[in-house]
């Protein structure tokens, strides 16, 4: 579940096309993992499933966007 939320909000994140809107949501992430740690001892593991989903989502997108350009051929 943490792996598809953070996908969704990395995916989403790229839409905006905004390098600082990236870099925010990935700051934001870190941030709620942080808090989430020093109050109920939340996993390591979990922040890095979530920065891999969050970058997974970033890759997804890239590459959707990289082979839908180029399934259209100019004539």
């Amino acid at each position: 579940m943490i792996f598809v939320t953070s996908l969704v909000t990395g995916l989403f994140a790229a839409m905006l096309r905004s390098l600082f809107a990236t870099i925010a949501v990935s700051f934001l992430i870190c941030i709620v993992f942080a808090v989430a740690f020093a109050l109920n001892g939340a996993s390591v593991s979990a922040l890095l499933i979530s920065i891999a989903g969050f970058n997974g989502g970033l890759i997804l997108f890239a590459a959707a966007h990289i082979f839908g350009s180029g399934a259209r051929s100019p004539e």
